[in-house]
């Protein structure tokens, strides 16, 4: 489950697109960008093409480094000083869809699987997904029940069933005890 986040506000229409990352800072006088990027492979940003902006601008990237554990530095061809780049922090990098590759047998996108149910293996409704994290102790899928804040369960490959994106569903399978208690937290908010 290899990239991106689903668009989720803004003003230019971005139905379709998957964002990238996000501008979390400038490297150096010339406004090289600090990305942190929501793909597998960091190294790789500059391999989807041209991004874009919410506010409708299109940047073409050149990634310079890669940090481990730590932001992509890129180059954009269309900021020259670091006056422009510190503007842009905060902003969401997006293309579209249909840019993406193929994915491969089980493989899917994290975006794939925003607002679709989670379900318990008993078919008990938890609520929609809203994000996919991984922390660095596994992928945690987080839930956003019908009331209260939302909930974070474990999603490595024992702890999920079936994915069934043509019918909306995806079946949890927490440890035994882990919903329950989840749950009971969540209605006394």
């Amino acid at each position: 489950m290899p990239v991106g986040r689903p668009n989720s506000r803004g003003s230019t229409d971005l139905a379709g697109h998957i964002c990238l990352g996000k501008i979390i800072g400038v490297h150096g006088v010339r406004g090289h960008l600090k990305i942190k990027a929501y793909t597998d492979n960091p190294a790789a940003l500059d391999s989807y093409g041209p991004v874009l902006l919410r506010d409708g601008r299109i940047l073409h990237l050149s990634v310079k480094t890669v940090t481990p554990k730590g932001p992509v530095i890129v180059i954009a061809r269309e900021i020259t000083d670091r006056n422009d780049a510190e503007k842009m922090r905060g902003l969401e990098l997006f293309i579209d869809r249909d840019a993406l590759p193929p994915v491969d047998g089980d493989e899917l996108y994290h975006a794939d699987l925003m607002n679709l149910m989670a379900v318990s293996e008993g078919g008990e409704k938890i609520g929609k997904i809203v994000g996919i994290h991984d922390f660095g102790a596994g992928e945690l899928i987080e839930i956003k029940p019908p009331s209260g804040p939302t909930i974070m369960l474990p999603f490595a490959a024992e702890f999920r069933g079936e994915i069934a994106l043509d019918h909306g569903f995806v079946t949890l399978r927490p440890p035994e005890g882990m919903l329950a208690l989840v749950m009971s937290k969540v209605s006394k908010e």
